[in-house]
C-alpha cells in the first residue's frame, strides 16, 4: 500500500490520453460525446454545458480522439471522420476497412485498435492513410498513450500490450488476472496502469449468481510492468456489486472513478487504501469518462439515455444531465435493448450481478465456457438468433422470450413475467411466453436486432472459394445447409459423453455464420481452433484443403447491418 500524497504528487508528474467514447479539449473548453444508435456526436460547451451542436457521421461512434481544432472519430463500420471543431462540421473521412475501437492521436499520428484483425493501425491524421500495422495479440481494444508508450487492452483477456510508438512494435506483453475479461478502458496515473475489467469464474461447479462475475480494478506498476495483485480493486467489495466496469479517470487527488456499463452507476474509490469513497447513478449504459484538464469535472456518457452526467469531483455529485441526442430507435426496440444491456434492476438481476450484456457483450459470445445445470455450455453469439431458432446447445428454447428462464436462473432476477416460468417439463414443451409481457416482449424484439458491424475478418478469396468446393464435397451442407448456415436439427457428434452432461448426446446445430469469431467451438468448448474443429471431424480432407475451408468458413459473415448502441 502506497502513501497517498506520494500518489497525489505522482499523479501530478503523468498525464496520459486515453481512449474513449467521449473526449475533452486539452483547455478544457469543449466535450465531445458519442451518440452510437443516432450515428452521431455532440459538441458541448463544457463552462456553460450547452449543446453548440450534434454532427451525423454516418455510422456507429466507437471512440473519439481531440488534436488540436480537429477531433477524430472512429465507427464501429470501420471508417474514420475527421471533426473540424471551428465549423463543428465533418472535414473529411475514410474507410479503414477494420473492425475498429480505440483511437489515440500523437503529433499528427493517430494509434487505432483493429479488434476484428489483431493489430493496430498507425494512420496519417492529416491524409486519413495507414502509414503502418502493428501486429498484436487478439481482440486490441483500449489504448492509453503515455511518454511514448502505448498500452492497448485485449478485450477477452485483460492482457496489456506495450508499444513503443517510436519503433511501432510491441515492447512485451503484460498478464494481468488470469480469467479476465471484458477489458476496454485503461488509464495511467501516479506510476500505475488501471484497468477495469471482469473477473469470469468459469470453473465454478456451483453456479450461483454472485460466483459468477467478478467487477474489478487491475492494478499495474510501470517500472516493472508487473500486474499488482495486492492493489486489485475489487468493487463489489470495496464499493458495491455492479455490472461491466468500462472506462476510468484519475483526479489530480488520486480518487479513482470507474464507469459501470451494466449496473448504469460509478464507483469512487481510492487506489491507496483500496476502499469506496462514494457511488453515484447515472443514465443507461454508460461507457466513457472525460475528465476536465484541472480534474474538478467528471463527464459521464449514457449512450442508450442519450445524456451526459456531468460530475463535480470535489463533492462527488451529479451537478448537470445533458441531453445529447434523441435516440431514434423505436420505443419498444429500445426498452428491450435497455433491458439487455442493464442489471440495475430487481427483475433482471439481483444485486446488480449480471446483465445479458456481460456475456453476450454487443450480442456476441465471452469466449467462454460454463458449467450450467446442462452441463458445460459454451456461450454461442447472437447476431441473427432470430433466424436461427431454437436456442441453447439443447435446443431447448424455441422463442426467443424463453430467455425469461436464463433471467430467473442465471442472472437470477424475480424476472419479466409474473406467475409460472412455462418452462415444464421443458420451454419448449411448455407454454409459449411470447406475449405475458411487454418487457419480455420489447427483449425478444431487440433480440431480433442483433447484428455485427459491416466488417469482416481479412480473407484470401481464393482459398475461400475452394474451401466452399470442400465444404460441399465433404458433406458439410447437409447439417449447415446456406444460407442459415444451421439445419437447426439436433445431431450426435460424439461429444456428449461427459458425465456431466444432463440433456444428452444430441445438440442443436450452431450456425456456422460469423463462425470465425466465436472460439471455442462445440458445446464443451472443447475445440480451441477450427483446425481442431477440422482435424476431429473431417480427417479425411488434406491439410491444405482444410487450410482452405477454413478461409471459406472465416468468410461466412455474421448477419450484418449498422451496428448497435450502447
Amino acid at each position: 500500500m502506497r502513501d497517498g500524497r506520494k500518489f497525489a504528487l505522482a499523479i501530478l508528474l503523468a498525464t496520459s490520453l486515453h481512449a474513449s467514447p467521449i473526449a475533452i479539449t486539452s483547455d478544457g473548453a469543449l466535450v465531445i460525446a458519442s451518440n452510437p444508435d443516432s450515428a452521431s456526436v455532440t459538441l458541448i460547451q463544457a463552462a456553460s454545458r450547452r449543446v453548440l451542436a450534434e454532427i451525423p457521421i454516418g455510422g456507429t461512434p466507437e471512440s473519439v480522439a481531440i488534436d488540436a481544432k480537429y477531433a477524430y472519430v472512429v465507427t464501429g463500420e470501420g471508417r474514420i471522420v475527421t471533426l473540424d471543431l471551428d465549423t463543428r462540421s465533418v472535414l473529411s473521412s475514410a474507410d479503414l476497412a477494420c473492425g475498429c475501437f480505440g483511437i489515440v492521436a500523437d503529433n499528427g499520428r493517430l494509434f487505432i485498435s483493429d479488434t476484428a484483425n489483431a493489430r493496430l493501425l498507425v494512420v496519417d491524421a492529416e491524409s486519413l492513410h495507414i502509414v503502418d500495422t502493428i501486429p498484436t495479440e487478439p481482440r486490441p481494444r483500449g489504448m492509453a498513450l503515455d511518454r511514448g508508450k502505448l498500452y492497448v487492452t485485449h478485450f477477452d483477456t485483460g492482457r496489456v500490450s506495450v508499444i513503443d510508438t517510436a519503433r511501432r512494435a510491441v515492447d512485451r506483453v503484460i498478464a494481468t488476472a488470469s480469467d479476465g475479461n471484458l477489458a476496454q478502458g485503461i488509464v495511467v496515473a501516479g506510476g500505475r496502469l488501471y484497468l477495469p475489467m471482469t473477473r469470469f469464474n468459469v470453473t465454478n461447479a456451483e453456479l450461483l449468481f454472485d460466483s459468477t462475475l467478478f467487477p474489478i480494478v487491475e492494478a499495474v506498476d510501470l517500472a516493472s510492468l508487473q500486474s499488482v495483485p495486492a492493489e486489485r480493486i475489487a468493487i463489489d467489495i470495496a464499493d458495491r456489486p455492479v455490472n461491466m466496469p468500462f472506462d476510468a479517470a484519475v483526479t489530480l487527488s488520486g480518487k479513482l472513478y470507474v464507469v459501470n456499463a451494466g449496473s448504469d452507476d460509478v464507483s469512487v474509490l481510492d487506489p491507496a487504501t483500496q476502499k469506496g469513497l462514494g457511488h453515484l447513478t447515472v443514465g443507461s449504459n454508460p461507457r466513457g469518462l472525460a475528465l476536465a484538464p484541472d480534474s474538478r469535472t467528471l463527464w459521464v456518457d449514457n449512450t442508450l439515455s442519450g445524456t451526459v452526467s456531468v460530475i463535480d469531483t470535489a463533492f462527488d455529485l451529479i451537478v448537470a444531465t445533458i441531453k445529447t441526442t434523441t435516440i431514434p430507435l423505436p420505443p419498444k426496440v429500445l426498452n428491450g435493448k435497455i433491458l439487455f444491456h442493464t442489471s440495475a434492476r430487481i427483475t433482471l438481476a439481483r444485486q446488480q450481478w449480471i446483465s445479458c450484456a456481460a456475456c453476450h457483450f454487443d450480442g456476441g459470445a465471452d469466449g467462454r465456457t460454463w458449467l450450467f445445470r446442462d452441463g458445460p455450455r459454451n456461450t454461442p453469439a447472437l447476431f441473427g438468433v432470430g433466424q436461427t431458432l431454437p436456442m441453447h446447445w439443447s435446443g431447448d428454447l424455441d422463442e426467443l422470450q424463453d430467455v425469461e428462464q436464463t433471467i430467473r436462473v442465471v442472472q437470477a432476477g424475480i424476472g419479466l413475467v409474473e406467475g409460472d416460468l412455462h418452462c415444464d417439463p421443458t420451454c419448449d414443451k411448455g407454454l409459449p411466453n411470447a406475449g405475458r409481457s411487454s418487457d419480455l416482449d420489447d427483449l425478444a424484439l431487440f433480440m431480433r436486432t442483433l447484428v455485427s458491424p459491416r466488417f469482416t475478418a481479412s480473407i484470401d478469396r481464393a482459398a475461400a472459394s475452394r474451401g466452399l468446393a470442400t465444404f460441399n464435397t465433404a458433406g458439410c451442407a447437409s447439417c449447415h445447409p446456406p444460407p442459415l448456415f444451421t439445419d437447426g436439427q439436433k445431431h450426435d457428434v460424439g461429444t456428449g459423453v461427459s458425465l456431466l452432461e444432463k440433456k444428452g448426446a444430441t445438440f442443436n446445430t450452431p450456425s456456422l455464420r460469423g463462425v470465425y469469431d466465436t472460439a471455442p467451438y462445440f458445446h464443451d468448448g472443447s475445440a480451441a481452433t477450427l483446425l481442431d474443429v477440422l482435424a476431429r471431424h473431417a480427417p479425411g480432407v488434406a491439410a491444405s484443403a482444410r487450410q482452405d475451408l477454413i478461409e471459406f468458413l472465416r468468410s461466412i459473415p455474421f448477419p450484418q447491418g449498422r451496428r448497435r448502441a450502447g
